[in-house]
């Protein structure tokens, strides 16, 4: 299979030279001429506890067991408990539609 070219390649166009150190200056000099008021944004205190890390959301003794027992090949799975678990989510997924 061959594809037919429709219009003729148009030649790359050329690079474009790197901004010399008078340039950025300039820039900076506009934006502080024409940027309006800047908007001050403060968080109510329920927000900023969401931002913080919370230590308990995760429990990191169980992590860190998880960790060791998988890096020592000591970790067993219950598939049949796995299976159950995922047969039981579809069946009120369906019966929730």
């Amino acid at each position: 299979m061959s594809i037919d070219r429709t219009s003729p390649l148009k030649p790359v166009s050329t690079v474009q030279p790197r901004e010399t150190p008078e340039a950025p200056i300039q820039k900076s000099r506009l934006e502080k001429s024409t940027t309006p008021n800047s908007t001050n944004v403060t968080l109510s205190d329920a927000q900023a506890k969401l931002i913080q890390p919370g230590s308990g959301d995760i429990n990191m003794e169980r992590v860190e067991a998880l960790k060791t027992a998988i890096r020592n090949g000591e970790l067993k799975m219950d598939t049949g408990k796995i299976a159950d678990a995922l047969i039981q989510e579809a069946q009120s997924s369906i019966s929730s539609n």
